[in-house]
């Protein structure tokens, strides 16, 4: 009998809770993208971490949210799938915005699986403590004895993290662990190069720019101790295009700069990064953009 231990661990929470931040500051990696945009996850990305003798996967899901067309019911999907198949659940609500409709909805779905589930209250840094203890009360009166521990934390700023982790580590079956040591998300490369892309364009088009774009890495090329990268990022119609490209192609350039920075410290390599932006309309109803991440196409 093996005395290592290995299980997933499902982040749940709305839109915006913090779960991506939670899992970098976890693994003390980057590896799942953040934005103040909505919806920023668009599929399950896995997060390991080694403590001791346990193996800890950690699943971040999409945001829970009212899904309206076929890519958000998909991605909407992926979470609930993501909860249903983990040994252990992290409900992450955001402090300052409380009990909100989506915490029913959600809470109403904890309570079909009988899994270890934890709430953790984040972004408490930004809340005043009278208002946390509130919080908590109201929560332990909507969802009495639904939630094995709540924990106060700040993902952001690492607090209370260690403790959380220390509750998952305790739920983990006994296992082999199912990948190895040195690595730290199951991301394939094409999607993970897609996705710094993708954080870039939100972080320097935030305002400007709708929901709906779409990154795919076309072709990585290893040559000469350098990585030559394509992608296409893509929208849904050319005055996004005008949007991403900017004044003399001032904002794709910028994007650029900053996603091949990151992509040289990922890979460790000088990159060559060529982007393109293309129009396609409906492309949110298109099956290959949800095969390229992972989510199911549903007719």
């Amino acid at each position: 009998m093996t005395n290592k231990k290995c299980g997933f661990v499902a982040l749940i929470g709305a839109t915006n809770s913090g779960k991506s931040t939670l899992l970098n500051t976890i693994l003390l990696s980057k590896v799942s993208i953040t934005s103040h945009k909505v919806q920023t996850t668009r599929n399950q990305i896995k997060g390991i971490k080694n403590d001791g003798d346990t193996q800890m996967i950690f699943i971040d899901t999409p945001g829970i949210f009212n899904p309206k067309g076929k890519f958000d019911k998909a991605m909407v999907s992926s979470a609930w799938s993501a909860m249903n198949d983990s040994d252990a659940v992290i409900f992450l609500i955001d402090a300052t915005k409380g009990i909100t409709k989506t915490f029913d909805n959600i809470v109403a779905k904890l309570k079909t699986i009988d899994t270890p589930i934890c709430l953790a209250i984040n972004k408490v840094d930004l809340v005043q403590k009278d208002s946390l203890l509130k919080l908590v009360a109201d929560i332990e009166n909507v969802a009495p004895s639904l939630f094995n521990q709540i924990f106060m934390i700040s993902a952001y700023l690492n607090d209370g993290v260690k403790d959380l982790i220390e509750w998952v580590k305790d739920k983990m079956p006994k296992s082999p662990w199912f990948f190895e040591k040195n690595m730290k998300t199951d991301l394939p490369l094409s999607l993970h190069l897609a996705e710094i892309t993708r954080e870039k364009v939100y972080q320097f088009l935030h305002q400007e720019l709708p929901y709906s774009i779409a990154v795919k890495t076309d072709s990585i090329e290893e040559k000469n101790n350098a990585f030559t990268i394509h992608q296409s990022i893509y929208t849904n119609c050319e005055n996004h295009k005008s949007i991403i490209l900017g004044n003399n192609g001032s904002k794709i350039k910028m994007i650029g700069i900053k996603a091949r920075e990151e992509m040289k410290n990922l890979l460790n390599k000088k990159v060559n990064l060529f982007l393109m932006v293309k129009v396609k309309e409906n492309w949110r109803e298109t099956p290959e953009f949800f095969t390229d991440i992972g989510l199911d196409f549903k007719k």
